[in-house]
């Protein structure tokens, strides 16, 4: 076993709770999950004199760009919620012309979705499911429903551009 993962494994546990009061349990899961793999990847356990510490701040530093992100998805919603409250209930021609193209538009962006994807943003958006829901109903996690409706959102946004 190497270092990094013996490590790991004898802290596991501690660093769970430490991301569970940031974030959650089901977030936390998938940031000490994230934490061993971004580890693997990218560190070098042989030159950490304390590799409690790196372990523990890169889970800090992953809990904050899960938060970051989140407040970004959040404001994209929210966005959302601006737009239809602003909008005139009795549209000139053009636009109603240019809203039937928009909607052509995202259409088209959804239909070139992966299938798992398209249906995480739909049953987020048109049925109102949070992400534990969804992650329940496609049997994955929340981060990964996080990530498909994060790219389902970027895709109908550059198709918007």
């Amino acid at each position: 076993m190497d270092r990094l993962t013996r490590y790991f494994l004898e802290i596991r546990d501690e660093l769970l709770r430490f991301v569970m009061r940031r974030t959650g349990r089901s977030a936390a899961e998938d940031i000490v999950q994230d934490v061993w793999v971004n580890l693997r990847e990218r560190g070098d356990p042989e030159s950490w004199r304390e590799p409690r510490a790196v372990l523990f701040r890169t889970a800090a530093n992953l809990g904050t760009d899960t938060y970051r992100r989140d407040r970004r998805t959040q404001k994209l919603f929210s966005a959302e919620e601006d737009v239809s409250a602003t909008a005139s209930s009795d549209p000139d021609p053009a636009a109603q012309a240019e809203a039937a193209n928009q909607l052509e538009r995202l259409v088209a962006a959804l239909d070139q979705l992966p299938a798992q994807c398209r249906e995480a943003l739909l049953l987020n958006r048109l049925e109102g499911l949070t992400h534990a829901q969804i992650a329940a109903r496609l049997g994955i996690s929340t981060k990964t429903v996080q990530r498909h409706i994060e790219r389902a959102l970027r895709a109908c946004l550059q198709m918007l551009e």
